[in-house]
């Protein structure tokens, strides 16, 4: 079984959320099972240095994009066992960001294309591509061979890679009248390259279970509610995993602890619950909600931080309240993976309320440490984090249904409560500590898929 793994992005390389995570481990692991899994991404400029001094030149050519004749050249590098290639086009790719460029449109519609025409110079005929994101939402809608499988996942709805209707000739290289339908990629009044990939493809899957039954609704479904119904038979759920390597906790967690809280320069006190979150600063992830009652939670004498960027509005927010509460507050505008794993080991509550999350890691990340999410029940969150029971003495988190401020509050209320209450909170951190989430179990759905979509 040989599989083609197309992907916008992948750690260590490149990595703006859980794709590129995704991207890394779920290969490591199938390769790990034994299966012939290859990576192939975009060669960004903002690729580390010490990674394109690795990467092996293989050929170039050059392919049709409409009236246009492109150079592709594929470079390869073998990372973790697993072997990437590279598509190298510097017109495209040597941009100061990877998406959101004013041409999107056509430097993945290159992408989609140029994944297809460098079998000749791999020499790496794949079974399978399996396509993740918009990003590639062209590759099953530009391959007419049968003799090869695509399934295309769907790791966050929202980005679906809209664009005007007049690309489809002169950048997408296709037939109007053929592909500006409903049934096709018409989308409102442009056109969708996740669309593309939800019809085009031989299946479709999304990162958690619920999340797979959720976009069948109107309020998740971004506008595709309808298509999702009339295709639920090539649609499956599978939940993401955790790389168990990477994460590893410590046997001292109150030394995390003092450590966070000096780096940070929050009071240290072990007594002290350190309440944390470390996401996207936007509406999805429950920001506004946090924002509402911030006050309120501060009064429950916890310390408090967040690790992020987004949305102006939020990130001046935080910043404030940082000057409001020295000494329990720390916010950090920005990204950093050496401190966002300070944060998972040394908290002891992790905050995701999101509005909606696809699969979601941080609360499996967090719980991998035996830092305790409260989180909404949606998409993967309700599929990871099993509701704490003091009566059974059950469950790996806490939870709430409605996407409502004070419902949030009143569960961070109950939350501290049982965290007085160390008998019981170090029960409830062993079980969660105890959920495995590895990517090897996931891996095995994975192949179970690939076998399904081959027959």
């Amino acid at each position: 079984m040989k599989i083609l793994f197309a992907t916008g992005e992948a750690w260590p390389f490149i990595k703006t959320g859980g794709l590129g995570e995704v991207a890394h481990s779920l290969p490591k692991s199938l390769n790990r099972a034994g299966v012939d899994i290859r990576v192939i991404m975009p060669k960004y400029s903002s690729i580390p240095e010490k990674f394109k001094k690795e990467m092996v030149y293989l050929g170039h050519k050059y392919i049709n994009l409409a009236w246009r004749s492109v150079y592709v050249g594929v470079e390869q590098l073998v990372y973790e066992g697993v072997t990437y290639y590279f598509i190298d086009n510097e017109y495209y790719f040597k941009r100061h960001k990877i998406y959101g460029e004013f041409d999107d449109c056509e430097r993945f519609a290159f992408f989609s294309k140029a994944v297809l025409e460098t079998f000749d110079i791999t020499g790496f005929r794949p079974d399978i591509i399996h396509c993740n994101d918009w990003h590639t939402g062209m590759i099953p809608l530009y391959l007419n061979d049968k003799g090869i499988k695509t399934i295309f996942t769907i790791h966050n709805l929202r980005f679906q890679g809209v664009f005007g209707k007049e690309n489809l000739e002169d950048i997408l290289g296709i037939d109007y009248n053929t592909y500006y339908r409903e049934e096709a990629i018409k989308y409102r009044d442009g056109v969708s390259f996740m669309k593309a990939g939800i019809n085009y493809s031989n299946f479709v899957s999304t990162v958690s279970e619920t999340y797979a039954n959720e976009i069948k609704t109107n309020h998740y479904g971004e506008g595709l509610s309808g298509l999702f119904n009339h295709i639920d038979y090539k649609l499956r759920g599978i939940l993401n995993g955790i790389d168990t390597e990477v994460y590893k906790p410590s046997k001292n967690k109150k030394t995390k602890k003092k450590k966070l809280q000096k780096l940070t320069g929050l009071e240290i006190n072990n007594e002290i619950p350190i309440v944390s979150v470390v996401t996207r600063l936007d509406r999805q992830k429950g920001i506004d909600l946090i924002s509402c009652v911030f006050d309120e939670m501060m009064e429950l004498d916890v310390q408090f931080i967040l690790l992020g960027s987004g949305e102006h509005h939020y990130q001046e927010f935080f910043k404030e309240q940082e000057q409001r509460y020295p000494g329990k507050v720390f916010v950090k505008i920005g990204y950093n993976e050496d401190l966002a794993k300070d944060i998972y080991e040394g908290s002891d509550i992790f905050m995701m309320p999101s509005d909606f999350e696809p699969c979601g890691l941080s609360q499996m990340i967090s719980m991998r440490y035996g830092t305790i999410p409260l989180v909404r029940e949606t998409g993967g969150l309700a599929d990871t984090v099993k509701p704490y029971n003091q009566y059974e003495n059950d469950g790996t988190g806490f939870s709430f249904k409605n996407y409502n401020a004070h419902e949030m509050l009143n569960t961070l209320i109950y939350s501290l409560s049982i965290y007085k209450d160390s008998k019981k909170w170090k029960e409830l951190q062993k079980r969660a500590m105890l959920e495995n989430n590895s990517w090897e179990n996931v891996s095995l759905k994975y192949i179970d898929l690939y076998e399904e979509v081959i027959k």
